[in-house]
Formats: structure tokens, C-alpha cells, sequence
């Protein structure tokens, strides 16, 4: 596969729209240009939300298409505008699996795997949870991975993963928001049992701190599994509303 490039916030909006409607509604794919000024300025399944005109995304498409990132389509048999498709499976070697876990990120920003399964779903019918992080790691390996790791949040014990297409100054301040404020070795525990289990030499009490950390790990994986639940619900939820703001606009 060949190395990813950065793209500005507009284009990776333009082509994660592209490969979400490729593979959520294929027989809406190829896309007019206002199709895809709709897809990127809606309201469910984006993060940041966007309100970008035709002219700007017509000029990010001319763009990506002279990076060879999607092509046009022009009008032919009962189709009287002409339509833009992505390229990403020629250029980047992007499956099903991997355009729907690239889709996610372009569309949503940094998730965790749970994230990941509960909203990619919809675009690939993944089969749990061990099947979206393999397909993570397979984008998250290279020498130029199109995936990686971001720093844990204070108080998240789950990783979140990005996609590699931010340039380099998005990416470290993006690194600096998902640093941990905890000190290091994990000193916030030890001081939430130390008072009540040092020795009066000064030497803690080892069997309290590996208790609390115990328990500790248990409710981490239990609301981070929860969470997972949820966002699965939640992208139920944005699905069904998409499907029933299309027929509106079919009918209406």
C-alpha cells in the first residue's frame, strides 16, 4: 500500500464522504457534487460539523482528483450531471473492511476500538470487537501506517486510534490534547490508599495498592464495554434517522 499524504480538514471530510456513501448506499455512489456538500455538512455521523458550499467542494475535488485521490464520472445513460467516485482502494490497496475503519476516522476523528465496531457496522458487518482491532493493527503496521495510537485520556483505560492523513501540526497538537495528566508510575492510585495503608517507616502497604488497582482495571473494562454498547445504540439510532431524512427528501 502506498504511504499516506496529509490532507487539509475539507478534503478528508470530501473523501471520507465518498467511501461512507460507497459503502452505506452504494446505489446513490458515484455522487453529484451536491450530494456531497449535503453528506459533509450533515449533522449525524460528523465530527466537527461543517457547512461547506458547492464551489469549495468542487475545488477539493479538483484537487484530490489531481492527486489521483477520486475521479470523475461523466454523464452517461440516464444520468445528465456528471458524478466523482474515490479512488481509494487503487491508491491506498483499501479493502472493505479498511475503507469503513478509514471512513469512521475521517468522518468522526479519534475512537476506540469499541467505538470503532458500534459505528463502522453500518459500512462493514464486522463480527466483533477482535475483528475491527485486527483490522486497526493491519492499517497501524509499515513503515508510513495510515493508522496510530494516541496518548490515553485521563480516567480512560481504552486506546483511541487516528488516521495518519492530519498534517504534522494537527497531529502533535492532537498527541497534546490526549496526553494523561496522571503522574507517572501511577502515583494518582498510590495516593488514594496510601494514607491508610504505610507503615510508620514509611513503607506502603503493597497488597492494598494491587487490590485498588484490581478493582480499579475491573470498572474500567466494564464502562469501557458499556461504552461500546452505547455508541453501537447511538449509530443505530443516526442510522435509522439518515434513512428516514432520505425518504423525506425523496418524498418531499
Amino acid at each position: 500500500m502506498a504511504g499516506p499524504g496529509p490532507l487539509t480538514d475539507v478534503q478528508r471530510r470530501v473523501l471520507g464522504v465518498l467511501i461512507e456513501k460507497s459503502l452505506y448506499q452504494p446505489q446513490y455512489y458515484p455522487m453529484t457534487v451536491n450530494a456531497i456538500a449535503a453528506g459533509c455538512n450533515q449533522k449525524s455521523n460528523r465530527d466537527p460539523e461543517m457547512n461547506l458550499d458547492e464551489d469549495a467542494v468542487w475545488s477539493t475535488l479538483e484537487v484530490l482528483r489531481s492527486a489521483g485521490l477520486v475521479s470523475r464520472v461523466l454523464p452517461g445513460g440516464s444520468s445528465r450531471v456528471e458524478r466523482w467516485r474515490h479512488e481509494a482502494k487503487e491508491i491506498f490497496g483499501w479493502e472493505k473492511p479498511q475503507r469503513a475503519i478509514m471512513a469512521e476516522l475521517l468522518l468522526r476523528g479519534p475512537q476506540t476500538i469499541g467505538e470503532l465496531r458500534g459505528r463502522a457496522h453500518r459500512l462493514y458487518a464486522f463480527e466483533n470487537a477482535e475483528a475491527v482491532a485486527a483490522v486497526v493493527e493491519g492499517l497501524s503496521s509499515g513503515e508510513q501506517p495510515f493508522v496510530a495510537p494516541l496518548p490515553r485520556a485521563p480516567g480512560q483505560s481504552a486506546v483511541r486510534y487516528a488516521h495518519r492523513l492530519y498534517s504534522d501540526a494537527e497531529w502533535a497538537a492532537l498527541n497534546r490534547g490526549f496526553e494523561t495528566a496522571q503522574p507517572a508510575g501511577g502515583a494518582g492510585i498510590q495516593r488514594s490508599v496510601g494514607g491508610a495503608g504505610t507503615l510508620p517507616d514509611g513503607q506502603g502497604v503493597s497488597v492494598g495498592g494491587e487490590a485498588a488497582t484490581a478493582v480499579d482495571a475491573g470498572l474500567r473494562a466494564e464502562v469501557d464495554a458499556l461504552r461500546g454498547e452505547l455508541a453501537a445504540l447511538r449509530a443505530e439510532l443516526e442510522r435509522l434517522a439518515g434513512e428516514f431524512a432520505e425518504l423525506r427528501s425523496r418524498v418531499g
